[in-house]
């Protein structure tokens, strides 16, 4: 059966990327996120005190959201999130020795690759996700090569993808996307419109889910 955490990132189809630069600004942008229905968000190792970010969320939503941290590099960023409360955690290349303590602690392993060499290491070392990153560097075209190769892998492409474009990956054979900068309206997020920020995040919700594969 599949694990149920990673069912929860394919139903929800786009996981929201939060690469800020202080804690404030990612707290705001999960909380929009959230608001919008996403039931998964991606914070960034790079975000100030991402930890605590991490862990606040965490408390504020218990169990009702999957939370992950992303530019991971090496196991002990990896024990860092999981102990911090981590319930996925996503590297940008193959940091394949992420994985053992990820399902140790019964998480989730998101291992980057892009070429057939790296995604064949990753499915070797029984990564839950292979991250295809940078996805734009290949677009869809990439993507569908390496699915006729690799039926049996969940991808999950991230860099350059938007909603004006995940549907062309998703037919390429994502099974959910990352989302990151083009997720928010920038002048709306600068004037902290609410308002205007869920309409928008919402339509972009609205819209992988109605095509759904």
């Amino acid at each position: 059966m599949p694990n149920p955490l990673q069912a929860t990132l394919i139903k929800t189809r786009v996981v929201p990327v939060l690469r800020y630069t202080d804690a404030e600004q990612a707290l705001y942008a999960a909380d929009i996120a959230i608001r919008a229905g996403f039931e998964a968000i991606e914070l960034t190792w790079t975000i100030p005190d991402v930890l605590n970010v991490l862990q606040t969320l965490r408390q504020q939503h218990g169990s009702s959201v999957l939370l992950g941290v992303g530019t991971l590099k090496d196991a002990d960023q990896a024990r860092a999130v999981l102990h911090a409360g981590a319930d996925f955690l996503v590297s940008p290349g193959l940091a394949t020795d992420m994985i053992a303590p990820a399902h140790e602690a019964g998480k989730l392993c998101l291992v980057g690759a892009f070429t057939p060499s790296e995604v064949m290491t990753a499915i070797r070392a029984q990564a839950d996700v292979v991250k295809i990153f940078p996805a734009d560097t290949g677009g869809p075209a990439h993507l569908a090569a390496l699915r006729a190769v690799f039926p049996e892998a969940v991808f999950c492409p991230t860099g350059g993808i938007s909603v004006t474009n995940m549907h062309d990956y998703f037919q390429a054979g994502a099974n959910f996307v990352g989302i990151g900068s083009s997720l928010y309206d920038k002048k709306a997020f600068v004037a902290r419109d609410t308002d205007s920020l869920l309409a928008g995040v919402r339509n972009i919700r609205e819209a992988a889910l109605e095509r759904r594969a």
